[in-house]
């Protein structure tokens, strides 16, 4: 089948009513964001001393949420580069698009500081003082590296997020090899500093808000999740532009069945590293690994930890296997964005309960009110970022090749 480059379908403009839906979201986060501060009790916290207010639990749950979503883009950029694959040149404008939010994330850094009194123990001077652990994590659980990782990588990972898509926009008009070939040893330098990074930021803001409690694989396992969930993003991407009518054939059922090819896997490798964590904690029945679990199996939160599993992986699982469902976008969205919904609840529940005894169902909808209001603030500035160039990359070489995918 004949495939053409349409400049209607890779021309992009916001529209008002896009545009009023995903203001409603933001104001939506806001408002969750308010309740969860002025609306919340703080009774029974964590910790003595009653420090924590909710809303930044939740605000933290939003920011971690879209900065996994955000930074999958540029790994998924830099996974095509670096093999040479052809099937995702047509989504990889989206996924270039992702990156260039990574600033905008930086912004959420800075607030978070802001608030790192209220979430984490270690910032308490007299907790500190009387917690050899504490006294001894303290190069890296201090206010000055804390606010300086953040800040540092959010400028690291933007500036990667810049030039892969500027070098991309590039192309389009001059069609030099030279900005592939770039892009691919710049690849192998991001995947790298991702795979550190990533783990260094997830141990910084998830990790260290149960200080007393480490776990090596802990980088990876949000790593599964983080791509998981950016995955499924994509698939609602591109199935909001062909709603809207771009991108047409451009992106078919065979890259859509790629894409649920992968959603498929990082199911399971999620799975597989979740389980693997909880299975090297459970048999080596260490106190100061096993109470991480412990205070997730009391206080109500025990309904939640024992669901995770079932709505992350099993549902998902079972609805990907089939093949017709990885090729038809119309169901794949549906599983995309249940995933995407796992996602949010993960990381309520991984944050909710270091610092909060009791399960809050309050506390759980105003996270989620939160993660609305943070995917519409991404929302906006993806596809303002998509207006400014073709939808894809037109001057890609391996982009013959993507328009005949076939499987």
């Amino acid at each position: 089948m004949d495939v053409k480059v349409e400049q209607n379908l890779i021309n992009y403009k916001l529209d008002s009513k896009t545009r009023t839906a995903l203001i409603g979201m933001i104001v939506v986060g806001l408002v969750s964001l308010a309740i969860a501060a002025f609306g919340l009790g703080h009774e029974n916290l964590r910790h003595e001393g009653g420090h924590s207010n909710p809303a930044w639990s939740a605000y933290l749950v939003g920011t971690f949420f879209i900065l996994g979503i955000s930074i999958s883009g540029i790994f998924f950029t830099a996974l095509g580069h670096i093999t040479g694959a052809h099937w995702p040149v047509t989504l990889r404008r989206i996924t270039e698009g992702y990156g260039m939010f990574l600033p905008v994330v930086g912004v959420l850094f800075l607030i978070l500081i802001v608030g790192a009194h209220d979430l984490y123990e270690w910032t308490h001077e007299e907790a500190v003082a009387h917690d050899h652990l504490l006294q001894h994590k303290k190069p890296l659980l201090n206010m000055g590296f804390f606010s300086g990782i953040l800040v540092f990588l959010a400028l690291a990972w933007s500036t990667f997020g810049y030039l892969f898509y500027k070098r991309s926009v590039a192309q389009d008009k001059d069609k030099d090899v030279k900005h592939t070939k770039f892009s691919a040893r710049l690849s192998g330098g991001f995947l790298v500093f991702f795979a550190l990074s990533f783990s260094l930021v997830s141990f910084e803001t998830i990790m260290s808000l149960t200080p007393h409690w480490f776990s090596t694989m802990f980088g990876v396992y949000c790593f599964a999740a983080a791509y998981q969930a950016g995955l499924s993003s994509f698939v609602v991407a591109a199935y909001f532009l062909k709603k809207k009518g771009f991108l047409g054939n451009l992106v078919n059922e065979n890259h859509i069945h790629d894409l649920g090819k992968f959603m498929l896997g990082f199911t399971v490798f999620w799975a597989y590293v979740g389980f693997s964590q909880f299975m090297l904690i459970w048999y080596a029945n260490i106190p100061e690994e096993t109470f991480f679990f412990e205070q997730r199996l009391t206080g109500g939160w025990e309904y939640l930890t024992l669901a995770i599993p079932a709505i992350k992986f099993a549902v998902p699982f079972l609805l990907l296997l089939n093949r017709p469902n990885k090729r038809d976008i119309d169901f794949l969205v549906k599983v995309a964005l249940w995933i995407l919904f796992t996602q949010a609840t993960e990381i309520f529940w991984l944050v909710y309960p270091a610092n909060f005894v009791d399960f809050s169902l309050g506390g759980y909808i105003v996270s989620l009110g939160t993660v609305i209001g943070m995917v519409g603030l991404f929302g906006f500035v993806l596809l303002k970022r998509l207006e400014k160039a073709p939808l894809i990359p037109v001057g890609d070489p391996r982009l013959e090749e993507c328009l005949h995918h076939h499987q």
